[in-house]
C-alpha cells in the first residue's frame, strides 16, 4: 500500500472545497434509506487570519526552541566525517543493562587525578598477549587472598622458616605456583 503525505494547506484546502460543494444547492441529493437520519448542517470551516497567525507564532516558538536545544548540542558534540567528540563539563554515559566500548585498535582512557573502575561484583582484566601494571610509586594489592597464577602455595615472608630451598611455612593470604 503505497503511503499519502498531505501539507496541512492541502487538508484545508481540500475540507474547504468539500464543505462548499455541500452547501451548494444544484447538487446531487443521494437517496435516503427510511431509516437514516437526517443530514445535519455542517458550518463552512471559518480559517481567520488571526487564527493562522496565532498558529504561525506558535510554530515559530517551537522552532525557536529546537534551534536552541540544538545550539546546546552542537557546544557539546561535534561531528565530522573521521569522527565524533562529546565535551562536557560532567558526562554520565549509562548503559542500563550493559556498556560496550569496541574498537578494532586502540581504546585509551585517561584521568586529570583518579580513575576508579568499581563493581558490584567481579572485574576481570584480561589479554590475549601482554599485561603491564606500572607505578610511579607505589602498587597495591589488597584481598582476603592474592593468588598469582592461580597458585596455592604460600609466599615467604620475612623470617618465613624455609629448608632445603622449600618454604616450610609462608603467607597465609598471598599464593604462588
Amino acid at each position: 500500500m503505497k503511503k499519502f503525505t498531505f501539507t496541512f494547506a492541502t487538508i484545508i484546502l481540500v475540507s474547504q472545497f468539500s464543505l462548499a460543494i455541500a452547501a451548494e444547492p444544484g447538487t446531487r441529493q443521494h437517496q435516503r434509506h427510511p431509516m437514516q437520519q437526517q443530514s445535519v448542517t455542517v458550518p463552512p470551516l471559518q480559517i481567520t487570519s488571526e487564527y493562522l497567525n496565532q498558529q504561525i507564532l506558535a510554530l515559530t516558538q517551537q522552532v525557536q526552541a529546537l534551534q536552541s536545544q540544538i545550539n546546546i548540542l552542537r557546544s557539546v558534540v561535534q561531528v565530522t566525517p573521521n569522527g565524533a567528540t562529546i565535551q562536557a563539563e560532567y558526562l554520565t554515559i549509562n548503559g542500563g543493562k550493559s556498556l560496550t566500548l569496541t574498537s578494532s585498535k586502540n581504546v585509551g582512557v585517561t584521568a586529570g587525578d583518579l580513575l576508579a573502575i568499581n563493581s558490584g561484583k567481579d572485574i576481570e582484566l584480561k589479554s590475549q598477549k601482554d599485561l603491564s601494571i606500572e607505578a610511579a610509586s607505589q602498587i597495591k594489592l589488597k584481598g582476603t587472598q592474592i593468588k598469582l597464577n592461580n597458585g596455592t602455595k604460600g609466599i615467604a615472608l620475612q623470617d618465613s622458616p624455609v629448608a632445603g630451598g622449600k618454604v616450610i611455612s609462608g603467607s597465609t593470604s598471598v599464593f604462588a605456583q
